[in-house]
């Protein structure tokens, strides 16, 4: 009998951890960096949208707009996962991301492609990351303090 109560205690421990460990993950559409990025900033009245098609290795992207160089939205895009930031201001914008790339170290990129969105435009932008030969996407490295400013 005492060894069924500790097969039980030991099914219930690992059911407990199993859940944590699913739930303490990032997901796709999060802010992790709430405290480092100002408010999120959203127009109703715009129908836009940029969407982020991820492929391998999870991404952070930063929308920024490029007059006031602050970032109006930001997420959080698993791997393989797609995110679209939605109802996007009047306005000029690019995007930022950071990863780790398989050495453990925190890269930094900024597109060197700019999106515009005008007054009664509804409709947007996809991107696509995927490393290819000649794409049409180009990007410049970028410093952390970059990132988050």
């Amino acid at each position: 009998m005492r060894s069924v109560c500790v097969y039980k205690k030991i099914v219930v421990f690992c059911f407990l951890f199993s859940s944590a460990m699913l739930y303490g993950q990032y997901y796709s559409g999060q802010r992790v960096f709430q405290k480092k990025f100002p408010p999120e900033v959203i127009d109703v009245s715009q129908d836009t949208y940029i969407q982020i098609n991820n492929s391998e290795g999870d991404i952070i992207v930063a929308v920024e707009d490029i007059d006031s160089k602050t970032v109006i939205q930001h997420s959080y895009i698993v791997s393989n996962d797609s995110y679209k930031f939605k109802n996007i201001p009047i306005g000029s914008y690019t995007c930022k991301y950071m990863w780790t790339d398989k050495n453990g170290k925190k890269q930094y990129s900024k597109d060197n492609t700019v999106m515009e969105f005008k007054e009664n435009e509804y409709g947007g932008y996809e991107i696509t990351m995927e490393k290819t030969v000649n794409g049409n996407l180009t990007q410049s490295n970028i410093k952390e303090e970059d990132f988050f400013n």
